[in-house]
Parts: C-alpha cells; structure tokens; sequence
C-alpha cells in the first residue's frame, strides 16, 4: 500500500522500515513513553518489529499505520493509525514528537482519519463499514484527552473513549 496523502502541512505514508530509527527516538521520548503501552525501555528491534507487525496488518487487513511528516520533507514527527480492526470498529492510536505538539498537526492528521476513514480502510481488502472509534488514553494524558474531546470522542471507561461516525 503506497498512498500518501499531503494534507496542508503534513503529509501521512505507511509507516516504513525506514522510518525505524526516527520512531524509535519519538516513542523513547520520556513525554510520549509514559503514555504508550510498549515495554520500556524500547529497543530499535522493537520498533523494527512494531513496523514490520504493522506492515503485516496491512496487508492482512486488520492495521493501518500512518506516519506523520512535515510537507515537503521526509522528517517523521509522529504516527496516527487504526488498529485491531474488524467489520465495524477499529482502535485509533496517535504519537507526537514533544518538540511538535501544540502546532495543531495531530487535529490536521485526526481530521483526515475521521472524514475519510471509508476511503482509507476500502483498500485493506475488507468489507469493512467502519461505524465506531474506540481510544485508549492514560487518565493522565490531557493533551490527547483535549484532542479527542475536540473531536467529539465521548469519555465511556477509565482510559477508553469511543467515536461515532
């Protein structure tokens, strides 16, 4: 799967083995780190083989990764994608660079996830109709909490917040 999309500032491509080394330092960020649920410290085989699980879930239809950079250059500042997805629900995840928050770029990348989900997920090979968004977010998250209540998530478990499209 090859499709870029080149939104006003950023631009969101598969994730690559390429871009391994770039998400490695946004998710050992101690910022991002203590919000993920990846084991710490996180090694560069781990986010070689989180990218390859990701890759596979393309292709078997059930993920889709896209990483996040600043138009016109090939600096990765974060990832958005959905996950664990199945006839009509998936799971959203998102990541940051610290030095990148605040400039509105996750809100530009969620819009695009949320206005064009059929478009993005018709390729991954499903009959898929995707009606509902479920997120995980750390109770001490505020940030991505604010960008989910934006967004119109609705707050429905201790960490989970669900969207209906």
């Amino acid at each position: 799967m090859n499709h870029e999309f080149a939104l006003s500032r950023i631009t969101l491509k598969p994730i690559k083995h390429r871009d391994c080394s770039a998400l490695w330092a946004i998710l050992s960020e101690p910022l991002v780190a203590q919000y993920n649920d990846y084991s710490l410290p996180l090694t560069r085989n781990e986010v070689k083989q989180l990218i390859q699980d990701d890759i596979t879930g393309m292709y078997e239809g059930n993920t889709l990764r896209f990483g996040m950079y600043l138009l016109n250059t090939s600096t990765l500042i974060g990832c958005i994608g959905l996950y664990d997805i199945r006839e009509d629900t998936a799971w959203l995840g998102f990541e940051l660079s610290p030095n990148h928050c605040g400039n509105g770029y996750m809100s530009e990348a969620l819009a695009f996830i949320l206005t064009n989900i059929t478009a993005l997920v018709t390729p991954l090979g499903n009959e898929l109709s995707i009606t509902s968004l479920k997120a995980k977010v750390a109770l001490e998250n505020t940030q991505s909490q604010q960008l989910l209540r934006r967004f119109k998530f609705i707050h429905v478990a201790s960490e989970q917040w669900v969207y209906q499209l």
